[in-house]
């Protein structure tokens, strides 16, 4: 049986989850923020878990251990996962329905931005609209359509300017934040995974918006000494990291469970017994 480890103690399960290649920032900066739910088989020693945050989910631990299993029954339906290893997998293959979805991590090499930085720093707005850092107030009226992409991961607007860093471009006329370039989570030890959205409406596509505000971001990240991390999960948003100066594509793969076979013959065996 598993049981709710302390948010207080979430970081020392650092080591545990330290077996994870890709999203590895994620999970460092979900641990040490003290946030998601972490499930393991022992409060005191613990040997396997189950890291449940917003619509991820992320096991650690052994997968050999006698608790194993009980992580496995514990995974939720429709959240993307990840696992540390392919020992992980065949013991999740056994009892869920997975489906893969294909993922890119870039390597951040600081010469490779620095060239690309340069080269798109002379990139110029469209008349009528501004390039801004993020601001207390830019973010109190922040566009609805880009908000839910940025303001779930902080506590509030004030620990966003406080934890975080990102650079905006703004439709002067209409006073309205049009693209982002920010920290996806609060920074933890001078590195973090590169946030970019832009507003879906037309008008606002294809104008270099995205490009303009991450190059303003990553240009002070480059001079703070502040490493980035990039994730891709489409082929448009590959083009993009390569465009920035992020380099040697890995891919891997994240699942989503649909169905949890296991849960559900627990359920079925439990709802016999009563």
């Amino acid at each position: 049986m598993l049981s709710e480890f302390p948010p207080e103690r979430h970081a020392e399960l650092l080591t545990m989850f330290n077996k994870h290649r890709f999203l590895r920032v994620m999970i460092k900066t979900i641990l040490k923020d003290q946030t998601g739910v972490i499930l393991v088989d022992n409060l005191a020693r613990p040997k396997v878990a189950l890291l449940t945050y917003k619509v991820m989910e992320f096991v650690g631990g052994l997968s050999r251990n006698k608790n194993a299993k009980e992580v496995i029954a514990k995974i939720s339906e429709n959240k993307l996962l990840l696992f540390p290893n392919d020992f992980w997998l065949r013991l999740a293959r056994k009892h869920l329905i997975l489906t893969a979805f294909p993922r890119t991590k870039f390597l951040s090499r600081k010469s490779n931005l620095l060239k690309a930085n340069r080269k798109l720093h002379k990139k110029e707005l469209p008349k009528g609209y501004s390039l801004k850092k993020i601001s207390y107030e830019i973010l109190e009226n922040i566009n609805p359509k880009i908000a839910p992409t940025i303001l779930p991961f902080y506590k509030s607007p004030a620990d966003f300017i406080e934890r975080g860093m990102g650079y905006c471009i703004i439709h002067d006329e209409k006073k309205l934040v049009v693209s982002i370039a920010a920290s996806a989570m609060p920074i933890y030890d001078d590195e973090f995974n590169l946030l970019v959205v832009t507003d879906p409406d037309p008008n606002y596509r294809r104008k270099g918006f995205a490009t303009i505000a991450a190059t303003a971001l990553i240009g002070e990240c480059l001079e703070r000494g502040i490493k980035l991390h990039f994730d891709s999960d489409s082929e448009i948003s590959t083009r993009f990291a390569l465009k920035l100066g992020f380099s040697r594509p890995q891919h891997y793969t994240a699942y989503i469970c649909s169905r949890n076979l296991l849960k559900e013959k627990r359920l079925h065996q439990q709802q016999k017994s009563d």
